[in-house]
């Protein structure tokens, strides 16, 4: 084993005893260590601490579980990386373009810079709306981007929209780390879990993190890196005083002369015979010099090569009087420079502008845009292009269209006072329309399997022109906009689209993991379904409800849907829901969600779905039974299922079940003795995964290749894709993935007789079996303690833990787990085998 250097164990453990604030004097004291020791363990004179004595030092530093295991691993040698190189291919630069005519802010960006000197590791740059917040922290994150060079991520926390619902911070975490290059399906759930593993993607890189229009405190903490290496900045209209490490930033309004310089270099006035001095103070004045307003009148000027400064002043007097009754002082210069460029548009384009404010998503693109407006392509193409020239839109990437949130609010109240509800409704019904055939397409080429499970769109489109990867990228840019109009859709009691919107982008959510949202979806659809008297849509969305629960680890509420689906669905004879709540049942079984034999499920839900041709129900139901009788050690019948698994995979294009079936039927191979057999499908499904981008795959691949090493009698080999497996768990945050690395490190460890070194790593496995409370895994780690504990000669503690992993297994009534070594039959042998003494 090669001895960890300064860089991995030794400067671990330095910096988190000077976190601290511990001298090594202190930290030895009180951990029962000599501090000549600590000293040698620091600078590498000395490796390979006791365990007694690294677990004193954990628990005076405070160590977290993750801390704890990445020190640990250090000290034997195992340098896990804290730093995501291979997560990140490309480093992301998501800054938006740089905004034209910036000016002045030269104190504002001077006082930045001297708080990024300082290390105040966030700044919060505030002021009113309109004030050019977004405008500054851009031009401020150009300027510092070279100072990090791991990227800079931009992200619009939407808190100030009376359309967009603010983003919450387990969404926000999610963008995040999908920036940072991490799969979907891999995020954890829980917001603190997911900010932990954010906090340890970005330690030691150099991030540049802008978090735009921040509601509060709150909805940011959990995107607070807790290195100094990372710099944040947030905008905001509120005072954000609770966050720590931070300094402020106040922008006020322009002065004079810089809004001067901002509103002729925007307006292209300067040397023209149009420019007066007296006339430019006063514009500016009237514009209440905020560069959103400013930005709109030069714009509005620039259109009309025939007036003067002096009309573009008389309108702007006009419009302040007749806006004055309605808005407050600060943002009266704004809406007096919309309100004089909406009163030059033609009607056509006024009316798109109108609808653009009623949009419920955060941006739109030109097929939206033309649905909205129920006019052709062209036609909404020259309405936003006409609207972005006059700064009403902001052209975001790929041809997309957002408004700044009082252009939004403009928008929106002359929708509401010049368009008709039945108008307005009518335009969001094309909108809603639009998305639904649209998303029902992309899932018909990225997941075609899927299709039995959807429900039909509005229309039929026909994407020609995209690959399975484009319809996969129009999804995930889209969601937001998917999930905004459900909500919308649900708000004006239009149920059949809250149904729908729900139905078509289900699956795509799960295999996202975006689950929280896919819970609140489901949950209204739920509502809407049920307000429509539609007892099929119910059932339907009871069976989704339980997946997303299932999911989060919420069994006996997961189970309860289910039951609900299934009894709607027999009683409307709805088979496909019917075979997927008997899949839901069966699978809450052994984790407290149901009672009932998950066998009847399995055998009812095969039938079913071979009767109705079914083939994504009989692949499930094969899969399911096959998983089952391996983990019962009916290994030739699973290897038969896994055979029908397999070839349904290949012939509906599911490429994850695929991978799963490769996996399944060469863990029964294995139990069989072919072990050249599932070494070969382990890799095939290895393979496949990195080829499909299937991360869960690669993991489940490695650790079942290094089970099949192991159990042929070549254990060392094994630890190699233990290893490989929990360095990819301890980067992505799977924490399932950690405990079975774990679970493999120990058993390889145990048959290796080193005893020491195998109490360890199922200690670890069974701080993770803890933390998630899944019964079936605890008693696996039980079971690998008291393995470990027999190899060290202690037969009353191993004892002890078998017999309490045999008490779990009793407590949910089963006799098999995943791990054939941890059946009841075999930890009764092991008890027989070690007797008490």
């Amino acid at each position: 084993m090669t001895e960890p250097g300064p860089s991995t164990f030794g400067e671990l453990l330095r910096g988190w005893r000077e976190r601290a604030l511990l001298t090594q004097e202190e930290l030895g004291e009180r951990a029962g260590v000599d501090a000549r020791t600590l000293r040698r363990w620091e600078t590498g004179e000395s490796f390979r601490p006791r365990n007694s004595s690294l677990r004193q030092v954990m628990e005076i530093l405070g160590l977290t579980d993750d801390e704890s295991i990445e020190l640990a691993a250090a000290a034997r040698g195992a340098t896990l990386p804290t730093s995501t190189t291979s997560t990140i291919p490309h480093p992301p630069h998501q800054l938006p373009p740089a905004p034209s005519h910036f000016v002045g802010r030269h104190e504002e960006l001077a006082a930045l810079h001297a708080r990024v000197a300082e290390g105040r590791a966030v700044i919060a740059v505030e002021g009113m709306a309109g004030v050019g917040k977004t405008a500054f922290a851009v031009e401020a994150g150009r300027l510092l981007a070279p100072n990090f060079p791991d990227g800079q991520i931009f992200i619009d926390l939407h808190g100030f929209s009376d359309s967009t619902r603010p983003l919450e911070p387990d969404e926000a975490l999610a963008r995040t780390m999908r920036a940072l290059g991490v799969p979907g399906d891999q995020l954890p759930v829980e917001v603190e879990e997911c900010a932990g593993l954010f906090r340890s993607l970005v330690a030691d890189r150099r991030l540049l993190f802008v978090y735009d229009n921040v509601a509060g405190a709150g909805q940011v903490a959990p995107l607070l890196p807790a290195t100094p290496t990372c710099q944040v900045l947030t905008t905001s209209r509120h005072t954000l005083a609770s966050l720590d490490r931070g300094a402020t930033i106040r922008l006020g309004t322009l002065p004079r002369s810089a809004a001067i310089d901002l509103f002729t270099r925007a307006s292209e006035v300067t040397g023209s015979p149009r420019t007066g001095v007296d006339q430019l103070t006063e514009v500016v004045e009237l514009c209440g010099r905020l560069p959103l307003a400013l930005r709109i009148a030069a714009a509005r000027l620039r259109s009309r090569p025939s007036w003067q400064l002096a009309d573009l002043v008389l309108r702007l007097r006009e419009q302040r009087a007749v806006v004055l009754d309605r808005l407050d002082a600060e943002t009266l210069g704004v809406s007096a420079a919309l309100d004089l460029s909406y009163a030059a548009l033609d009607e056509p384009t006024r009316r798109a502008y109108r609808l653009a404010g009623v949009i419920p998503g955060p941006d739109v693109d030109f097929g939206a845009a033309s649905a909205l407006f129920g006019t052709g392509g062209d036609d909404a193409r020259s309405a936003l292009e006409t609207l972005q020239d006059l700064h009403l839109l902001a052209e975001g990437p790929a041809g997309r269209y957002s408004m700044h949130d009082l252009t939004r609010t403009h928008a929106a109240w002359h929708a509401q006072s010049t368009e008709t509800v039945r108008d307005r409704s009518a335009a969001l019904i094309r909108l809603f329309d639009h998305y639904c055939a649209w998303a029902s397409a992309a899932m018909d080429l990225a997941h075609p399997y899927t299709r039995s499970r959807r429900p039909d769109p509005p229309y039929v489109v026909d994407p020609t022109s995209w690959t399975a990867d484009e319809a996969n990228g129009w999804l995930d840019t889209e969601l937001p906009n998917l999930l905004a109009s459900a909500q919308a859709a649900s708000e004006l009691e239009l149920h059949r689209y809250v149904v729908d919107l729900a139905g078509v982008v289900h699956r795509r959510l799960i295999m996202r993991n975006r689950l929280r949202e896919a819970e609140v979806l489901h949950r209204i659809a739920l509502q809407a379904a049920d307000k429509l008297g539609d007892r099929a849509a119910v059932a339907r969305a009871h069976g989704d409800l339980g997946r997303v629960l299932r999911r989060q680890n919420e069994y006996p509420a997961a189970a309860d849907h289910f039951a609900r689906a299934l009894s709607l669905a027999a009683a409307e004879g709805l088979t496909l829901v019917e075979v997927e709540a008997h899949f839901g049942l069966a699978a809450t079984v052994q984790y407290g969600g149901s009672s009932v034999d998950p066998d009847e499920h399995l055998t009812r839900a095969l039938r079913l779905a071979e009767d109705a041709d079914d083939e994504l129900g009989q692949l499930e139901s094969h899969s399911t039974i096959a998983h089952a009788r391996l983990s019962e050690g009916a290994y030739r019948t699973a290897v038969s299922h896994f055979d029908e698994a397999l070839a349904l995979a290949r012939r509906i294009g599911y490429r994850a079940r695929e991978v799963d079936a490769l996996i399944g039927r060469g863990r029964a191979d294995a139990e069989l003795g072919r072990t050249a057999a599932a070494v070969d499908g382990f890799r095939r499904a290895v393979e496949l995964s990195r080829q499909e981008g299937l991360p869960i795959g690669e993991l489940a691949g490695m650790h079942n290749l290094g089970n099949a090493v192991r159990r042929s009698g070549d254990p060392s080999s094994a630890l190699d894709s233990y290893r490989e497996v929990l360095e990819v768990a301890l980067r992505t945050g799977n924490r399932n993935w950690q405990y079975e690395a774990h679970q493999g490190l120990g058993r390889a460890y145990v048959d290796l007789g080193d005893g020491r070194s195998a109490l360890e790593q199922h200690r670890q496995a069974h701080l993770l079996a803890e933390r998630s409370w899944l019964r079936p895994d605890l008693a696996r780690a039980e079971d690998g303690l008291g393995a470990a504990y027999a190899v060290l000669g202690d037969v009353a503690r191993a004892r002890q833990h078998w017999q309490s992993a045999l008490a779990l297994l009793a407590e949910i009534g089963v006799d098999h787990t995943d791990d054939p070594e941890a059946s009841r039959e075999a930890i009764t042998q092991k008890l027989r085998d070690v007797p008490a003494s």
